[in-house]
């Protein structure tokens, strides 16, 4: 649970410093690769933390904020201060480089690991309903049916992870897995990647996979092995919308 305190003392050149917890005891250290948002922490900046200890029992921020209105996440903060970087560094990023888009577009995909490789496996989850939607069915409707749910769950993964750091009502895991199994699998997937929201746990993710296989094996019938029992549900669900 988030703590509010105030931070006491900061070392912005060696990234660290201490929270006076609000609720008062002992001071938090606090490390700059814990702290998340759009900028660098000041001294006398009021946060909210998530207090934990490291492996020698002593007590640190596992996560900090500022004390603010929600803002996205920039990876940048949690680098060294230019003052501080290696000459070679600077030129890296200077502007006046043919290398400086490259680090450029890798802090934008900083927030999500592996991002390529999670593209491709994105992408090749999307075919099957893509192909099944407009080569055997003929109809754009499904894909508007999985748009509109995945949309949906995407808005519903931002609220409940907005909740989750202000302490507030969260949104029922099966409010979430019925709009995932509604078709909205594919926003509930990037949601998790952009959010950082539900990858942790275990018994949530074995049940949001099953609904992706799930989907995967409608299209897999429908597609290629023509059982007629995919067909007739479709058909079905297709005359009540």
């Amino acid at each position: 649970m988030e703590q509010r305190g105030t931070l006491k003392s900061w070392n912005d050149q060696k990234g660290f410093g201490f929270i006076r917890p609000e609720a008062g005891g002992e001071d938090v250290f606090a490390h700059i690769s814990a702290v998340h948002g759009e900028r660098r922490p000041l001294v006398g900046d009021r946060v909210l933390f998530v207090a934990g200890r490291d492996p020698q029992g002593r007590l640190r921020a596992e996560h900090l904020r500022l004390d603010a209105p929600m803002t996205l996440d920039q990876p940048a903060i949690r680098q060294r201060p230019a003052s501080q970087r290696k000459p070679a560094e600077q030129q890296a990023r200077s502007p006046a480089t043919g290398r400086a888009r490259k680090p450029a577009r890798q802090l934008v995909a900083g927030n999500i690991q592996r991002l390529p490789l999670k593209l491709v496996l994105f992408a090749l989850l999307c075919l099957l309903p893509l192909m099944g939607s407009l080569l055997r069915l003929g109809a754009v409707l499904p894909l508007a049916i999985y748009a509109i749910a995945s949309l949906l769950t995407f808005f519903l993964y931002w609220r409940d992870k907005h909740s989750a750091l202000k302490d507030r009502w969260r949104t029922p895991e099966t409010t979430l897995h019925f709009f995932e199994l509604a078709g909205g699998w594919p926003g509930a997937l990037v949601a998790q990647q952009v959010f950082r929201h539900k990858t942790r746990k275990l018994s949530y993710q074995l049940t949001f996979w099953l609904i992706v296989v799930l989907h995967q094996a409608f299209w897999i019938d429908l597609l290629f092995i023509g059982s007629g029992f995919t067909r007739e549900r479709l058909d079905w669900l297709l005359r009540l919308l």
